[in-house]
């Protein structure tokens, strides 16, 4: 009788540890909404619905009808799971090819929307005001779609509503053109949803917050959008931030980019810039989503080509800015990996590279289609500031075709007076990848640069170069 008693006893131990375990686990798994749950703003600060402070992170999607394919229940899972994205930004352009079109696609902002729900994210419905630059141009068309996105979300605790992404042009004021018009779609909106955040955007292309804050709007759970792109905005921004929130207002940068603003010349990253806007975001608890989630070739494009549409992507398929992007967000800022090759876009201009006699090769590539082809005395050179960084390793790439003996590929680096030899590459028997560290003298390096130079004594001999990435950590 005892014995039965003791397996009883062990039984109920076994079946009340499982039970405590998927308690645990179930906690463990819980989405950012369910444990943040409706979002209020208290003071200047983006609160949860416990009133403690929360600090949204994550990524913007270029326009869900151009490049809806991305904006599906897999990708944000994967945002979420492997990223850490806190919260999706699904923009909506109201113009394109000088038309209207956002009634005609807004179903596609209803799946995005819907595949944030799915995944337990925060999401943005962002009525992206860009080449119309006026507001006011289709208020009634606004006030129409943000109707139904309320009636549609009222009671969805996930969505926030950011009415004008990038007001502009000379005449698109404050006071007499965007806080009209806010005034009247927020009426709106709260007439049907009276508790979720309404995000506005300010003049100037968000840049112009500190207008807003001499002249707020007069409605609860309201914030501010701020724009910022590292390459092209500095501390002027930072202060007009700074008096704003001084001012009492609160402040969302629902759009951010670590290159130059003007998507159509710039290329690089600029991390030293990136960082200090990050310090002070991070200092000030704001919120932030890094543009963008696409494949569209522009700088600040977290994708390339080879990202499948439903996640999973490995290095090599995310750009230098979305590489760096997803750092951020994972809060691995302290340690970097930035591709520096772009061959992809079979321009070495895209890259930042300064070439002599090298060209593209789509025949054969370690990762993608292209790669750099070196021939005889053929050379690529490429600047890169390492200010504020260190523990630089070098990781690419290569395969040497014809090589005589005593033919090599030299890597090197400047050290901002003269260049100092790395390594010499021979024969590598097809695709080898390799890793360089850097001597300390590389470290917070403003002048510092790359150089692999063909030493070759043939025409037929060649090198091949990919995936050349930069590694390193941030100095504090």
């Amino acid at each position: 009788m005892s014995s039965k008693r003791n397996y009883f006893k062990i039984f109920l131990t076994i079946i009340l540890g499982i039970a405590a375990a998927a308690l645990f686990f179930s906690g463990c798994a819980q989405t950012v909404v369910q444990k943040n749950g409706r979002l209020q703003v208290i003071g200047t600060q983006l609160c949860n619905e416990q009133k403690e402070p929360v600090q949204l992170t994550g990524m913007s999607f270029m326009d869900v009808a151009w490049f809806g394919d991305y904006a599906n229940p897999e990708c944000f899972k994967w945002l979420h799971d492997d990223w850490g994205c806190t919260v999706i930004r699904a923009a909506l352009y109201t113009e394109g090819d000088s038309r209207f079109r956002a009634t005609a696609e807004k179903d596609d902002m209803i799946k995005a929307v819907q595949a944030a729900i799915d995944t337990g994210l925060y999401v943005i419905i962002d009525w992206h005001i860009l080449y119309d630059g006026n507001p006011m141009e289709y208020k009634t068309e606004a006030i129409s779609f943000f109707r139904e996105m309320a009636s549609l979300y009222k009671d969805t605790p996930n969505v926030l509503y950011e009415i004008c992404n990038e007001p502009n042009g000379d005449d698109v004021t404050w006071t007499g053109v965007i806080k009209p018009y806010a005034d009247e779609v927020i009426t709106e909106i709260r007439k049907i949803d009276p508790y979720n955040v309404i995000l506005v955007g300010t003049p100037h292309w968000s840049q112009r917050i500190d207008l807003a804050a001499d002249d707020p709007l007069a409605f609860d759970n309201i914030m501010y959008a701020c724009h910022f792109y590292a390459g092209s905005h500095g501390k002027e921004l930072r202060d007009r931030i700074e008096y704003a929130l001084q001012n009492e207002i609160p402040v969302f940068i629902t759009e951010w980019g670590a290159t130059e603003g003007e998507q159509d010349t710039g290329s690089w990253l600029f991390p030293v810039e990136t960082f200090t806007w990050l310090d002070f975001i991070n200092e000030r608890g704001l919120s932030w989503a890094n543009w963008s989630i696409t494949i569209r070739k522009e700088p600040s494009a977290a994708l390339k080509h080879t990202a499948a549409a439903e996640g999973g992507w490995a290095d090599g398929d995310l750009t230098e800015s979305g590489l760096l992007a997803r750092s951020l967000i994972r809060g691995q800022d302290m340690s970097l990996m930035l591709f520096a090759d772009s061959f992809e876009t079979e321009n070495f201009s895209a890259g930042r590279w300064d070439m002599q006699d090298a060209n593209i090769n789509r025949d054969d590539a370690s990762e993608g289609y292209a790669a750099a082809l070196l021939k005889k005395q053929s050379t690529l050179t490429k600047e890169f500031s390492t200010e504020v960084l260190k523990n630089i390793r070098l990781q690419f790439s290569y395969k040497t075709e014809n090589l005589s003996p005593g033919d090599y590929l030299q890597v090197e680096w400047f050290d901002g007076s003269r260049w100092q030899l790395l390594k010499k590459l021979e024969a590598s028997g097809g695709w080898s990848q390799r890793t360089l560290t850097l001597p300390q003298q590389a470290d917070n390096n403003s002048r510092f640069q790359l150089r692999f130079t063909a030493v070759f004594s043939a025409d037929t001999a060649s090198a091949s170069l990919d995936e050349v990435a930069l590694i390193m950590d941030r100095m504090r």
